[in-house]
């Protein structure tokens, strides 16, 4: 009995450690501090976990697809405010975070993973504490240079759940001025 469960725990263990290539190919880039006062700036982080930190996690506005983020990597996305919506997607799942971006703001949303249950991308606050380490992290981008375009099926999969959110059927982590820095 112990022997079996000793083998599921290892299979699970090597799949956290290992992951699928990613959707985007993404480039190194010096952390930007200021942002333009005609743009918003999305700071997406994903921390170092050690369980799952070998999966992708593919990063989406709207239906557009921003990136793929490694474990222990921040994706930088300079944007137009307005309304957005923010979706991370990770082996079947997706964490969702709308809100009307504000001009010459900075936002930082948080990709989140329980382990066993759904993921979620959460929105820090101005004030969180962690951002000065988040901006310490390895920043990254899409290097537009070398990206080949999205599968249709992976932007249908998007589509999909635009249309839950729209139809009320989807966790949404709003996004709100005391998010803005």
């Amino acid at each position: 009995m112990f022997k079996q469960i000793n083998i599921i725990v290892m299979l699970l263990v090597v799949l956290g450690l290992t992951g699928c290539a990613g959707l985007g190919k993404m480039k190194d880039v010096q952390f930007e501090t200021v942002v333009a006062s005609d743009k918003s700036m999305v700071n997406i982080v994903r921390r170092s976990i050690f369980l799952g930190d070998g999966a992708e996690v593919e990063a989406w506005d709207g239906d557009k697809f921003i990136g793929t983020l490694s474990s222990g990597k921040l994706l930088q996305y300079p944007v137009e405010p307005g309304i957005h919506t923010f979706m991370v997607y990770m082996q079947g799942s997706w964490g969702v975070a709308k809100g009307d971006l504000k001009p010459g703001k900075t936002y930082y949303l948080k990709f989140n993973m329980s382990g066993f249950g759904p993921i979620s991308l959460g929105v820090a606050k101005a004030t969180d504490p962690r951002i000065e380490k988040w901006n310490m992290m390895d920043t990254i981008t899409i290097d537009q240079s070398l990206q080949k375009a999205v599968p249709e099926k992976y932007i249908q999969g998007a589509k999909k759940i635009l249309k839950r959110i729209t139809d009320g059927k989807e966790n949404v982590t709003p996004i709100t001025d005391i998010n803005a820095l």
